[in-house]
């Protein structure tokens, strides 16, 4: 996770460097993961980046990293974590204020280690949003979002995501 973080730094510094003014964008967000299994719902807090790219005022795309949460209970440790391709439907409202909606695929990944024994479940998945974003200057937005990650089987338990994340982004 960390190597793939350094990697879309490199590149987002790369491409920033040559392509000065132009339709990328950095984010970050904080929030709730929510995990649902066998008639229980647990909630961790998670954070993400994004790199992305406006296409036009109602066309972005975004790759994301996002750490979902961890747990430890009883010597075991759980880290869920989610690689994401998007694409982002805009609808202006206003010169501000605009809502999306988005689709994509992800990489959910689930991993467990107890004692010695470390065990990952790593699943694609389709995810779909909905969100709204604030323009607060030029090049800064502030957002809001729920995003359905889908449903995981691990060994026989599905277990279902979602997101409620808040987040800034900025634009070169």
């Amino acid at each position: 996770m960390n190597k793939f973080i350094a990697a879309a730094a490199l590149a987002l510094i790369a491409t920033t460097a040559s392509a000065a003014d132009s339709n990328f964008y950095v984010g970050g967000d904080i929030g709730s993961s929510k995990f649902k299994a066998d008639g229980e719902s647990r909630s961790k807090t998670g954070f993400g980046a994004t790199l992305g790219y406006t296409l036009n005022p109602n066309v972005a795309f975004e790759l994301s990293a996002r750490r979902l949460g961890n747990f430890n209970e009883g010597g075991s440790k759980i880290s869920a974590n989610a690689l994401q391709a998007s694409v982002l439907g805009i609808a202006p409202i206003t010169n501000e204020f605009s809502i999306y909606g988005r689709l994509g695929m992800g990489r959910n990944s689930l991993d467990l280690t107890e004692g010695a024994v470390s065990a990952s479940v790593h699943k694609n998945k389709a995810l779909f949003g909905i969100g709204a974003s604030y323009q607060v200057a030029k090049n800064v937005a502030l957002r809001g979002e729920y995003t359905n990650l889908g449903n995981n089987k691990v060994g026989d338990t599905s277990v279902k995501m979602h997101q409620f994340n808040v987040g800034v982004t900025y634009a070169f």
